[in-house]
Order: C-alpha cells, then structure tokens, then sequence
C-alpha cells in the first residue's frame, strides 16, 4: 500500500504540465510595469493600481475569445452574453483607475474571488446532478468510467488566493504584494494539477 501510495505521488508530481507562457504573461506585464514606471516621478501608490490593472485587462482580454467559444458551444446566440460581464469589467477598470487606491484593487482580487467561491460552494450542491448530464456512465467500449468532480479543488485554490491576499494587505507593503503574488500563481499551478491528478483514477491521471 505504501509502494503504491509513494507511486501515485511521483506519478501526480511528474505529470504536473507546465504552465502555460500565455497564462505568465499578465504577472510578467505586471512587474514590468512595476519595475519600469519606478523610473519616472510617478507616486507608487499610481504605479501599483497602473500595473495591477493592465495586467487584468490583458488576461480579461486574452481569454474572450476561449470563453465565447465555450459559450457558442452550448448555444448560438450565446456568446452575446458576454457583452454584459465585458462592460462591467471596463466599469471596475476604470473604477480602479479613477480611484488610484492600491487597497481597493487589492480588495478587487478578494472580491472576485470570494464571489466565484461562494458559487462553487452552492455548485457543490449539485454537482453530481450536472455530472449525471454532462459526463456519461460508459464509453462507447461499454467500460464503466469513474466521474470526478474538481469543484472542491477549484474553492480551495480560491480559498488560498483570499486568505494570501488578505494576509498582506494586513501585513505587507505593495512591493511585497506584487512580488509574492505571481509566485503564489506559479505554486498554485502545481498544486492544482497535482491535486487533480491524485483525485483522477489512477489510469487516467497516468
């Protein structure tokens, strides 16, 4: 049991895919930014909500046509929903940007968050209703196939985005938040897939 359970470990630690360049971007956009407008006489509390916000409109802009072809997938006209979510993130961009308050962008992440955590925490609730309609009990072969669910993955991840975030605005400057934040993006990669293997069966997470 123990060979196995140690098998199981490296098998999930080995197959942890590497992170996309596309996803490291926004971070990378951010602490150039960062570093960059440092430079010119600019207040640092501009420099943060500057760098913060373009690196959300980027990966907001980045994953719009992913999201519109997930929606079109589903229903035709559906896509055109999107128009309304796209409005209120220009709306809390320029919030951000008219306000020039680091505390209010870093809240911006929490409340984000926090608002998707609390819909997988009530998706949780009917999880297994949507597995019954999307996910079949057999494949064509006739082999059963074991469904799992990664909602309770998902809120933990969230989970620990809040609790970081909120752990240094309390305690930590700005350039400590901008700098443990894309590392903290980076570990949660790993950890999210390497927990999503070892929930897997075991032949399909090797």
């Amino acid at each position: 049991m123990v060979s196995s359970l140690s098998y199981r470990l490296w098998n999930a630690i080995s197959s942890v895919p590497p992170i996309n360049p596309g996803n490291i971007l926004p971070l990378v956009i951010m602490l150039i930014l960062w570093v960059g407008l440092h430079q010119f006489q600019i207040d640092e509390d501009t420099i943060f909500v500057i760098s913060v916000v373009v690196a959300e409109g980027y990966m907001i802009w980045r994953n719009l046509p992913t999201a519109a072809a997930s929606l079109g997938t589903i229903q035709k006209d559906k896509p055109r929903l999107l128009r309304w979510p796209v409005m209120a993130v220009i709306g809390l961009i320029a919030i951000q940007l008219w306000l020039n308050d680091p505390l209010f962008t870093q809240r911006v992440l929490t409340g984000a968050c926090l608002f998707v955590l609390i819909v997988m925490l009530l998706g949780l609730r009917r999880e297994q209703i949507l597995l019954d309609r999307v996910v079949p009990l057999k494949q064509h072969s006739g082999r059963q196939i074991k469904r799992v669910g990664l909602l309770r993955i998902n809120a933990l991840v969230l989970a620990i985005v809040i609790t970081v975030n909120e752990t240094l605005i309390a305690s930590e400057p700005l350039a400590v938040w901008i700098t443990v934040m894309p590392l903290l993006a980076i570990l949660l990669h790993g950890f999210y897939w390497f927990a999503v293997l070892m929930v897997l069966p075991s032949e399909e997470a090797s």
